[in-house]
């Protein structure tokens, strides 16, 4: 059974690689195993897993009877584990709980004004396109041993599927935030 929180992460990466919960079987002496099943799908993000330990959360102003108020924080990164187990908000005070949280998107919601104060999270995100990028290469070599046949005048070319699932992978690979240039925020904390 997958974690608690990783449900809709596996669900899209699962709708990126077309990967059924069944789509094959490999039997070995003491087990079936059925690709691609939860696990095997919350394997390969966790390939693809980036820790956040105390990352600022930024708040974003929304003004009420011309006074700005502030109920919402982003983490800006998508794509976030849920559940209180890996995820969690903190003050200078310590743990606070966001009335809602928004993990695709990074962003949490609360019931009262947090008046700007610095906030912080900490959990995994996930780079999605990176996972699906992998299933579709081994989904690839899974096809590969498909080949070509003629008969009565038809002609099936299975061989095409493999280049087909490593163009796939090539897609999603572009999309991956792994394959951009990224930037992060240092601080100095000797002065």
């Amino acid at each position: 059974m997958a974690r608690t929180g990783m449900q809709t992460l596996i669900d899209t990466v699962r709708g990126y690689a077309n990967a059924g919960a069944t789509e094959w079987t490999v039997t070995t002496d003491s087990s079936i195993t059925n690709y691609w099943d939860d696990i095997q799908i919350q394997n390969v993000l966790d390939r693809h897993k980036v820790e956040y330990i105390h990352a600022d959360m930024t708040p974003v102003v929304s003004y009420s009877g011309g006074s700005p108020v502030y109920t919402q924080y982003r983490t800006d990164v998508p794509n976030i584990e849920g559940g209180t187990a890996v995820f969690k908000v903190e003050d200078v005070s310590g743990t606070v709980t966001p009335t809602s949280m928004d993990y695709a998107r990074g962003i949490a919601t609360f019931a009262t004004d947090q008046a700007g104060k610095s906030l912080w999270w900490s959990g995994f995100a996930y780079d999605l396109n990176a996972a699906a990028a992998d299933i579709w290469r081994v989904k690839a070599s899974h096809a590969a041993e498909k080949v070509d046949w003629s008969t009565d005048g038809h002609n099936v070319k299975r061989s095409h599927q493999a280049k087909a699932f490593l163009d796939m992978a090539a897609f999603y690979q572009a999309r991956s935030s792994s394959e951009s240039i990224q930037t992060v925020k240092i601080v100095r904390d000797d002065i």
